[in-house]
Order: C-alpha cells, then structure tokens, then sequence
C-alpha cells in the first residue's frame, strides 16, 4: 500500500452533490480519508442544468434542499472539513455564457475570502464538476499549486444538460489541468491523450461499514424482515433504472420480492400495482448494512441505450462487493471488468435467468472473488493512490520550474 504524500496541505474540493443532502458520494470519501492528514474546503455543486419544473415532479425538492444548504453557507462538517454553499447563478442555455463569467466573478470571489479567513494557502483544487472550470482555473493561476480533474461519469451525456457546451467545458478543464482523474477505465482510454497525465482512479468503498452485511449477529430492520425471500435488491437513488426491465422482472417471477431501498426521483407508478414490488425509502447511511444483509442477490437497472449509463461506475458497486451478496447488472462498460465473479446480463430475458442462477447457483469462489476485490480497494487506498499521482506532478512541476 502506497503511503499517503500529502501531508499539511490546504485541498478544494469542487463537488458534484451537497454535503448536506446526500448519502456519501465517492469525493466526499476521498476528501474525508484526506482530511487525516490535510485542511479541506468541500465546495457544493452549483449544478449542470436548472431543474425543470414542468417536466420533473421532484424538482421542487432539489431546489428547496439548495435553499437549506444556502442558508447554512458556511459550515464545519466536521474534523479538518469545512462546507461552503456557494452563491451562484443557476444555469440557463439562453445566456449561458453570461452566467459562466458572473458565476467565475462569484465563485472566486467567495473562495478568495473563505481562503484568507481559513488561512488556506496555495490550494490543491480538486475538481469533478466542468461548470467550475473558468473560476478553477483563475484560481489556478494566481493562487493555488495544482488543478486536479476528478471525472466520474460522462457529464456533458447528463439529461437535461447541455451537451455541446458542457462538453466543451469538459474539454477544457482537462486540458487545463495538471492532472486528471477517471474512474470509467473505458473512458479513461478515451481521453487518456488529452493530457499526459490522465490516470485511471476506480471506486473505493468503505469496507468495514458494508462488511458488517455478512455479519450474523446484525439485526436486519423490520420494514424488510417481513418481506418474502428470495430478495431481490437495489439501493440507491431511484431515477435513472430502467423501470420496464423491473416491471418485466417483476412479472415473470412472481415469487420472489424486489426491493427498492433509496429516495425516489423519478416515476414508479407502473410498479406500485405489483405485490412483490416495495420501496422502502431512503435510509441512513449507517443502516444500509442492516438492509443489504436481507438481500439475496443485489442489483443494477440502468438503461444502456445512452452514453451517460453506459459509463456509469456506480459506487454501490463495490459496497454490494463488500457483502459478498451475488450481483446481476445490466451490461455497461465498466461491469465486464467484473465478469469473473458476477452476472452481466445483455437482455430482460436474460437479466431473468441470471437471477435465477444468482439466488441458486452462486458459488464460495465467485464470493470470495467479490469479497477479495472489496477489501483490497478501500477509499484510503483510493486516496493514497490519487495523493501519490498528485505529489508527483506537483513535485516534476517544482523541478521545472
């Protein structure tokens, strides 16, 4: 295991969620197994698209939650983190760059301040989200040591988005910086020769926490204790999953339970009328063991008829890994990598038969596959591999200097 080589140094954060909202995403691991040895500033996102309130029945929950974390500004998360919502202009296609220049004046006008009260000097910025790029970069320039593109999904594919001008903005900010991150190894390939220094960063997961789903002495909570095994089961936020496939699933094994554990952002009207559908609901983070270990085999539904999906490396992932529960999952990119040790399915047809021979078939080799690949890839072994990467070019930019 690499040692971590950042040590006292000031990180911003530029993020894709809320601290405040969200269950933890992969930058909020990442910066909190920083946090151990280095100041962090975690920057909230200002978004990639502005809600539609006609067309998403949810939209009003996204922009009151925005509201509540705008009025906590300016907060302590907690030990070596602190949080700043930052004010900003939502963006609209029709003045979309008029935006981007008042958002730059905003942004780095909040951050120079925050920095000189928190005493955070040359800055390594760490930034996952391109609607940050023209204030990441002013910063970079005047201010901070290093710029760091962290690049989790294929962004300028996000619904609802911008594409052609997100992509640019995409483009831009990873030729800008001073090295870049991807955590889709197909992406990665793609993108690798826009910048030399473009490594590939999978997913960790908090092994330890979903571990505890193996545990025979955890309590499983009574919302899904009376529920009919086999479970069949999904955690996570509940909008991108391909409802007809579930429906499908639904219908051709009516003896078995779905089970959907996580907040609901998208219609699932057509399935309430199943019995053997249940949605729980979102569930603390510190529970979602106690869930897990009532599933018999784990789950991903995303529709593969769009580039956004099919480079999706979901973090749940590796948290399913870490039960060592069985997994069937749609076919995307990042899942062949996996394809000794789970089940990857090119059709419903096929997605049901997997199911099948997940819950009945699944063997202590694959298990202990899934278990090995897990444990081996924690986010402090994510962090100490990124912060070996970033000294090394801070360092080479030193001696070039």
């Amino acid at each position: 295991m690499k040692k971590n080589t950042l040590n006292n140094e000031n990180i911003i954060c530029f993020a894709g969620e809320d601290w405040w909202y969200h269950n933890p995403h992969s930058n909020l691991h990442i910066m909190q197994s920083f946090a151990k040895n280095n100041r962090v500033l975690f920057v909230n996102s200002i978004g990639v698209r502005m809600p539609s309130l006609k067309k998403d029945p949810y939209a009003w929950k996204r922009i009151f939650r925005k509201l509540g974390s705008l009025l906590r500004y300016f907060r302590k998360g907690q030990e070596n983190i602190y949080v700043l919502t930052p004010i900003a202009i939502p963006f609209l296609q029709r003045w979309r760059k008029e935006i981007q220049t008042v958002n730059k004046f905003l942004l780095v006008l909040q951050l120079r301040f925050i920095c000189f009260f928190l005493r955070l000097k040359q800055p390594i910025l760490w930034v996952c989200t391109p609607t940050f790029m023209d204030a990441a970069v002013a910063l970079r320039k005047k201010f901070a040591k290093c710029l760091v593109y962290y690049c989790v999904d294929n962004i300028s594919y996000f619904r609802g988005g911008d594409k052609s001008y997100i992509e640019t903005l995409d483009r831009c900010l990873h030729e800008k910086s001073d090295i870049a991150f991807f955590v889709n190894k197909d992406l990665w390939s793609e993108r690798k020769d826009v910048n030399e220094h473009t490594y590939y960063l999978s997913h960790g997961v908090d092994y330890e926490h979903f571990a505890k789903a193996r545990d025979d002495y955890l309590p499983v909570p009574e919302d899904i204790k009376t529920i009919p095994h086999p479970v069949v089961g999904y955690m996570g936020i509940i909008k991108a999953i391909d409802i007809e496939l579930v429906a499908y699933l639904a219908k051709r094994n009516p003896e078995k339970s779905f089970v959907f554990v996580g907040e609901i952002f998208r219609g699932v009207n057509e399935l309430t009328s199943s019995g053997n559908v249940h949605f729980l609901g979102q569930k603390a983070y510190s529970v979602l063991p106690q869930y897990l270990k009532a599933f018999d085999c784990c789950t991903l539904y995303y529709k593969t008829d769009n580039n956004f999906d099919n480079y999706r490396n979901p973090k749940k992932f590796m948290e399913y890994m870490a039960t060592g529960k069985p997994i069937v999952t749609v076919n995307t990119h990042e899942m062949k990598l996996f394809q000794d040790c789970i089940y990857i399915a090119d059709s419903y047809e096929s997605f049901h038969n997997l199911i099948n021979e997940a819950i009945e078939k699944d063997d202590s080799v694959k298990k202990d596959r899934r278990i090995e690949i897990a444990r081996d890839r924690t986010w402090d072994t994510v962090s100490q591999e990124a912060a070996a990467c970033i000294a090394m070019v801070i360092e080479t930019g030193r001696s070039q200097s």
